[in-house]
């Protein structure tokens, strides 16, 4: 009999939660065989399990005979398993157990359930409202910096304090939590870090450059993730940076314009590329650094941050109905600074619903 394993614990293995929509701090197992899906949980989760998990049927490895070793031959046994597919992410302890029973072991790298890029109508509800929280904090951040004076050297002062991206970063962990969102990791960068598109930023914040806010929040009730990136400038902006500005969002607008099912993946990165090259923002290694177009157009977004389908040149697949990506070109000079514009899309199957309601705009 052939079947289909995860072990882990939900809190990190975003399949396993998938699979039962059953959060846990400790390891459990989840085993599909046939049209059976079923869950072996310990003594201290079995009652909270067994009315929380409505997918699955619910045993407690607790009920394993003596004469099994452990949970796994019990399970392997009692259902005549020889054949196993098991997720890239099970532990090796795992592994090497399956191979003393016996059993072949096919690893599946990848999509361990390839359904997971197409959100049903639950699904995007909960990032919908993941998403909520997100522009309120974004709102935040920027009436922050909004409000903000210029000192003579150049640095932001908020209620007689320098602004900085720390206090920053603290005002938008606090909206997240009101929420009922978390976020480990905020991306608030400004000037020469903002060129780095993973710098998450430190220190002040300054007039007249480019502050690149990127706020990726999970919900800590439903576990679905938002996305979304907006990059402003507190004063006067060059006319280089309202270039690149103007470029980024042109190169956004015409990706998301072509959004649909049925459209390949390619194409969208492609033309965004082909259109900064000919208006002159071109992609290079300069002194061993990076610079231009030095990430890729997008990603998924669901009970990951960065899930498939991702929205790259050499991603030849097509959009699929259901889709929840992200469109987010950015242009990076370490002698400008940064620019990115993020908005997270459904596909539809004539075109797409933009999810993130925010304004684009640059000077504030």
């Amino acid at each position: 009999m052939k079947a289909k394993v995860i072990i882990g614990h939900s809190e990190i293995d975003s399949d396993l939660y998938y699979a039962t929509y059953f959060l846990a701090p400790d390891n459990f197992i989840y085993l599909e065989i046939g049209k059976r899906k079923i869950v072996y949980v310990n003594d201290m989760e079995f009652s909270r399990a067994t009315g929380e998990i409505k997918c699955c049927e619910v045993f407690n490895v607790s009920s394993c005979p003596k004469k099994y070793k452990n949970a796994l031959e019990w399970i392997v046994k009692e259902n005549k398993i020889d054949e196993i597919i098991v997720s890239e992410n099970l532990p090796i302890k795992y592994v090497e157990t399956l191979r003393k029973l016996g059993v072949k072991i096919e690893i599946k790298v990848g999509d361990f359930f390839p359904e997971r890029s197409e959100k049903n109508e639950k699904e995007i509800e909960n990032i919908k409202k993941t998403q909520e929280v997100n522009g309120k904090a974004m709102s935040l951040v920027i009436e922050v910096i909004r409000k903000s004076k210029i000192k003579k050297d150049g640095k932001l002062e908020y209620k007689n304090k320098i602004l900085t991206s720390e206090f920053l970063k603290e005002v938008v962990d606090i909206e997240f939590l009101k929420g009922k969102c978390r976020s480990e990791m905020n991306i608030i960068s400004c000037g020469k870090l903002s060129a780095q598109p993973h710098s998450s930023g430190s220190g002040a914040i300054f007039a007249n450059e480019p502050i690149v806010i990127d706020l990726f929040p999970r919900s800590m009730e439903n576990r679905y993730y938002a996305d979304m990136t907006r990059t402003v400038v507190k004063g006067k902006a060059s006319e280089e940076i309202k270039k690149i500005y103007k470029t980024v969002l042109q190169g956004q607008k015409m990706a998301i314009e072509n959004l649909k099912a049925g459209v390949k993946i390619s194409s969208l990165e492609k033309e965004v590329r082909a259109y900064f090259e000919k208006i002159g923002y071109t992609t290079e290694n300069v002194n061993g650094n990076s610079q231009g177009f030095i990430h890729s157009l997008g990603h998924g977004v669901g009970l990951d941050i960065h899930e498939k389908p991702s929205i790259t040149q050499k991603n030849n697949k097509k959009l699929k109905v259901g889709n929840v990506i992200t469109i987010e070109p950015g242009l990076y000079y370490p002698e400008i600074g940064g620019i990115r514009i993020e908005d997270m899309l459904l596909i539809k199957g004539e075109g797409y619903e933009n999810l993130t309601n925010f304004p684009h705009f640059l000077e504030i």
